[in-house]
This record gives C-alpha cells, sequence and structure tokens, in this order.
C-alpha cells in the first residue's frame, strides 16, 4: 500500500487507490472494536490489527434475458451476497445466492493510527508558549564541506570555490573542476521549542461506572493518549481518577483501576486547578481537560461541581465533558450546566460513539461547533 497509507506512486492503477479507500472505511467503520485485545495479534513480533473489507461492487453491461428492452442497460452489481425478492418473501431460508466476499487485511498499528489521526489536532494551540523541551522533527543545512552525499552538492558554492581557486592562480577563466573544488551541505538537525502543552485526562472510577462505562471512558483515553505522543511528543499527561476524592495515579493504574465508592465530580475539578497552578505556568503551558463520567454525582455537590467546572473552563484552553448512558435517559445536570459555546459536552451511548468524541474534541473546527452532543 506504499510507506503509508493515501500515497499512491505515479503509474499506480485504480484498484489500490480503491483498496486504500477500502481499508480506510473499514477502520473508521471498526475503531469501536480496534482495543479490544482480541483483535489485536501478533505477526513476526509487531502488533497488527485484522480489519475486513468487504469485495468491491462493480458496474457491468446487463442483459435480461426474462425482459428484452434492458438489453446495453447499466447496472450495478449488487446482486452479489444479497437475497433475492422471490427469497424474503418465504421467511428464513437457506438461499441460492453466494456471499459477499470478505477479506481480512492486516496493517499495523501505525497504519490504524495514521487514518484515525491525520485530521486530529489539539483545539486552539497556542505556538507561543514555551514550555522545557525540544523538538528535533525538522533539519536545516548549516555549513559546507569539501566532501558528501551527490545529492547535497551544491553547484554554485563548487563554483565560487573553482573560481577563488583559479584567480589565486593567476587565471580567473573558468577550468576543469578538480575535487578541491567541490562542495556540499553538512546538515544538522533543528533543535526548535515545541509549543508546551498539558493535557488532563480525568476519569470518574466510582461505583456507577459499570463495565460499559469503564470500558468507552478507558477507549477514549487510550486513543488520546495514542495520539498526542504521536502528533505532539513533549505534551505533558496527567492522569486523574476520582470517586468522592480525587487523586493523581499513573498510567497504569489508570487503565487497570477498578470502580468503587461514590461520586463527586467537584474533587477531580479542585485536583485539576490545583496541579496546574503548581506546575503549569499559563504562558508556557497550553492546559487541555477532558473528563469522562456516567453523570452520576452527589445531588448536594452539583453546584459547587459546576463552579469548579466553569473555572477549569477558564483556565484551559479547551474543557471535554463526556458522559456515558447505556440507555435513553436525559443527561444529568451537571451536562446541563456545561452545554455552551465555550465548553464543549457529548454522550457516548455505544462503541461506534469514541471516534465520534475523537472528532469532536480534537477534530477539525466545523467538527467542534455542535455544542449540543448527540
Amino acid at each position: 500500500m506504499g510507506e503509508e497509507l493515501g500515497w499512491v506512486p505515479v503509474g499506480v492503477g485504480q484498484d489500490l487507490v480503491r483498496h486504500q479507500e477500502k481499508v480506510r472505511d473499514a477502520i473508521r467503520n471498526n475503531l469501536a472494536d480496534m482495543v479490544l485485545d482480541e483483535r489485536i495479534g501478533v505477526a513476526d513480533g509487531s502488533k497488527v490489527v485484522h480489519v475486513p473489507l468487504t469485495s468491491y461492487r462493480e458496474y457491468r453491461i446487463g442483459f435480461d434475458h426474462d425482459q428484452g428492452e434492458n438489453v446495453g442497460h447499466v447496472a450495478k452489481d449488487d446482486s452479489v451476497g444479497s437475497g433475492s425478492s422471490r427469497d424474503a418473501d418465504h421467511g428464513k431460508q437457506g438461499g441460492s445466492e453466494p456471499g459477499i466476499d470478505v477479506e481480512e487485511t492486516a496493517l499495523s498499528l501505525e497504519e490504524i493510527e495514521q487514518v484515525i489521526f491525520e485530521h486530529l489536532s489539539l483545539p486552539h494551540l497556542d505556538v507561543s508558549r514555551r514550555a522545557p523541551g525540544e523538538s528535533t522533527n525538522s533539519i536545516q543545512p548549516e555549513t559546507l564541506a569539501r566532501a558528501g552525499p551527490r545529492n547535497q552538492w551544491q553547484r554554485r558554492a563548487t563554483l565560487r570555490a573553482h573560481l577563488r581557486r583559479r584567480a589565486s592562480q593567476g587565471d580567473p577563466s573558468l577550468g576543469v573542476l578538480i575535487p578541491e573544488d567541490l562542495r556540499y551541505w553538512v546538515y544538522h538537525q533543528a533543535k526548535n521549542p515545541e509549543g508546551g502543552a498539558v493535557v488532563l485526562a480525568m476519569m470518574d472510577t466510582s461505583g456507577s461506572m459499570g463495565n460499559f462505562e469503564k470500558y468507552l471512558a478507558k477507549s477514549f483515553f487510550y486513543w488520546t493518549v495514542a495520539f498526542l505522543r504521536k502528533n505532539y511528543p513533549h505534551v505533558e499527561l496527567v492522569f486523574l481518577a476520582h470517586d468522592v476524592r480525587a487523586r493523581e495515579v499513573d498510567e497504569d493504574t489508570f487503565f487497570h483501576r477498578g470502580a468503587s465508592g461514590g461520586t463527586v465530580s467537584s474533587s477531580v475539578y479542585r485536583l485539576a486547578l490545583e496541579v496546574l497552578a503548581k506546575r503549569f505556568r499559563p504562558e508556557q503551558y497550553n492546559a487541555y481537560a477532558f473528563h469522562f463520567t456516567d453523570g452520576g454525582n452527589l445531588t448536594s455537590d452539583n453546584g459547587f461541581a459546576e463552579e469548579c467546572g466553569n473555572k477549569l473552563k477558564a483556565r484551559t484552553n479547551f474543557f471535554g465533558y463526556g458522559e456515558i448512558h447505556d440507555t435513553e435517559r436525559l443527561p444529568s445536570p451537571l451536562y446541563q450546566a456545561f452545554v455552551g459555546d465555550e465548553t464543549h459536552v457529548i454522550v457516548l451511548r455505544g462503541k461506534e460513539d469514541i471516534f465520534r468524541a475523537l472528532m469532536k474534541f480534537f477534530g477539525p473546527d466545523q467538527e467542534r461547533t455542535d455544542a449540543q452532543g448527540r
């Protein structure tokens, strides 16, 4: 598929282009299941994901032997894999039509991430905020040398060196180049300060967070962490877990901690504000906060949680609030309080909403303008 998805060498036919588009669609359609351990296999020592791809639907010239007026009509070949209308009238039957061809393409996690992350970015990032740490993602020419790779040969510098040498010998005219005249660029990696950023991942770990709620919350943060580390190598990550009290934990504990206790959401907002005040100066760090919960909260804490949440919103570039419901119940009072132009809220009801949440919080600007959630 080329060195990366979406890259098509000159002269390659449309089949490869269409195959790559199928892969992209399959990745997006199966994203919800890709974080399941059983879908990640190991091949040649590297993690790979097996993505199902359905067969192509080709257009063809058809001839209807029963009704001759349809001669030469162009029809889409969608009969493969679908039962006929005659079979549909007789309930579930064995059927006589062939099934859809499905192939499984093994993709590396890096290829998966490229498709998922290609349109994601930290919103409202101020690159003028410089935190400690340097980026070495670019190179630039700094000096000239008399030896080097042929593709770094510099004609103008070589000509100047040649003319200087000839002039020093009393003949300023052009002559024959000799190795002493050759000049090559020497490239050095440029170390440029990267705009500072800190992301606070906040997750409800109270007893009301069942397996379904924990799965969606952890899946969102799993892909968020992967995206940040790939696109923003110097981003600072802070993991905060809470029930009635909040605590800062390491990454492993964050993703593997069980659920117990009641819920006081204000505790995690207060801790987030303390972490930012003590360790991340606003002139150096862009700050982001994301909180995922099932919406349950101690009733007497709702007002204080709203107040602390608004303070956190004012302190950060972007504050995202996700609420996970496995039923059609109404969003919580805290969700309703956070709906507004500046704070982004979303309700997740199924695994397919993980990708939607990533796009809402990190996607193109038009994806972030819907502040009403689902």
